[in-house]
């Protein structure tokens, strides 16, 4: 019976976070989006990086909360709550007419799967197993998300990577969950952190998110010009490394590091490519968690991150070649999860603010889109092979991945390799846990 509930949990823990994630980042159902208005469909697009950095925000505070309040049991419940909520959003924007708001459907579904990200972060993370079976789902189904292809008659694959998360995938997240309360309903697990930890950790995630939304938008109400997209990069690496020396002792190269990937995420070309390629995508994130747990090297995280941002810029398109879509994407999942696996924050909410910096479009997305006449550039959320390529977002990427870089060893220099001892206590009840077992 234990080896059962052991490989539950890994199951919850990947699926859940995948679920998550794809709910933050995947806006609704395209079968509806193309059925409704076109002024829904307008202010959908407008507002997905909108949606997409309240789902950030959402994720950051609900691991902090579950985090501070320490009570395993509850924790839990919480995400079966949320997954609950999750799930009847999912039926009922399925059902309702199609003109009803679909901003506000994929908010509720942003905010929904942030705080479920959280919430099951801050449930699974103290579990190495678990806890890599959370970051293997999260950080997969980010990729896969970023990735995602326009959904047309054209386009070269359909599935799960064309849409929101499936009905029956949040549907089995609900039901571990409530297999996961069962079996926790006895466990409690009582932490007290520095009182500056959280916090940091909270106003972090405001000042990034918000700060790179806004820098985004600003960027695209303004002609692409060298200048300008100079002062775009300076402002992100700058709001980068500010939010990185907010939080505790070397946590926050995982900001610097994630954001560095949301950059060169926005200027590789990812489409057309075959479908063959989207397992291939969970197995590279996954060899790279494993090769970065093993070999902890941020600062060469951020040389591969470096590569691959001139790789966008120099690597010859064409729409007929899917060979260096594929390279390009493949490339993307490896290093994502060697930087994730060599980057591990010591605060757990600190792993989910690294997750977390990835929902929001970088401020590279706005120079694809420079030459279209629609107002922001959410629209390019969606990947179309008929997009023309655009060497301007390599450069960019590369600028900030270099600005990263400097800010990662800036970091490393003046912050001490260990965290000193905080003035916190763990205790763990563990009566009962003997009984669960055999249950």
């Amino acid at each position: 019976m234990r080896r059962l509930r052991d490989l539950v949990e890994v199951v919850t823990a990947f699926l859940a976070a995948a679920v998550a994630c794809l709910s933050v980042m995947m806006p609704v159902d395209f079968a509806r989006v193309a059925g409704s208005s076109a002024l829904h469909q307008y202010l959908l697009v407008v507002n997905v990086p909108r949606a997409d950095t309240a789902g950030a925000i959402s994720a950051v505070v609900a691991v902090v909360l579950a985090v501070s309040l320490g009570d395993t049991r509850l924790t839990w419940i919480c995400a079966g709550v949320t997954g609950i909520a999750l799930l009847g959003n999912a039926v009922l924007s399925r059902r309702l007419d199609s003109d009803v708001s679909l901003t506000t459907s994929n908010y509720i579904d942003s905010i929904l799967g942030g705080v479920l990200l959280g919430l099951i972060g801050a449930a699974v993370l103290r579990s190495r197993r678990t806890g890599a079976a959370f970051m293997l789902g999260a950080v997969a189904s980010v990729v896969l998300g970023d990735l995602t292809e326009l959904p047309s008659a054209e386009a070269t694959y359909t599935g799960v990577g064309t849409d929101s998360p499936p009905l029956w995938a949040i549907f089995a997240v609900v039901v571990l969950i409530l297999l996961s309360i069962r079996w926790h309903h006895r466990r409690r697990v009582e932490m007290v952190h520095e009182l500056d930890a959280p916090f940091g950790t909270v106003v972090a995630g405001a000042i990034g998110a918000g700060s790179t939304l806004l820098a985004a938008e600003w960027f695209t109400g303004h002609q692409v010009d060298t200048t300008v997209a100079v002062v775009a990069a300076a402002a992100t690496v700058a709001v980068a490394i500010l939010t990185a020396f907010i939080l505790t002792g070397r946590d926050g190269g995982i900001i610097l590091i994630g954001v560095g990937l949301a950059a060169v995420g926005s200027a590789i070309v990812a489409v057309p490519r075959p479908s063959w390629v989207h397992p291939l995508l969970f197995v590279a994130v996954a060899a790279g968690l494993w090769l970065g747990d093993r070999r902890r090297y941020p600062l060469v995280a951020m040389g591969l991150i470096a590569g691959l941002a001139l790789f966008a810029a120099l690597a010859p398109v064409s729409d007929q070649n899917r060979v260096i879509p594929s390279i390009g994407a493949l490339a993307l999942a490896a290093i994502t999860g060697y930087g994730y696996g060599a980057t591990r924050p010591e605060l757990l909410q600190n792993r989910v603010l690294g997750i977390a910096v990835l929902f929001v479009p970088s401020v590279v997305l706005a120079v694809r889109g420079a030459q279209d006449t629609l107002a922001g550039y959410s629209h390019l959320w969606y990947r179309s092979p008929s997009t023309a390529h655009e060497p301007k977002a390599g450069w960019m990427a590369l600028g900030i991945a270099l600005g990263c870089a400097l800010g990662l060893v800036w970091l490393r220099k003046i912050r001490p390799a260990t965290r000193p001892p905080a003035v916190s206590t763990e205790a763990v009840r563990a009566q009962g846990d003997s009984d669960t077992d055999g249950q």
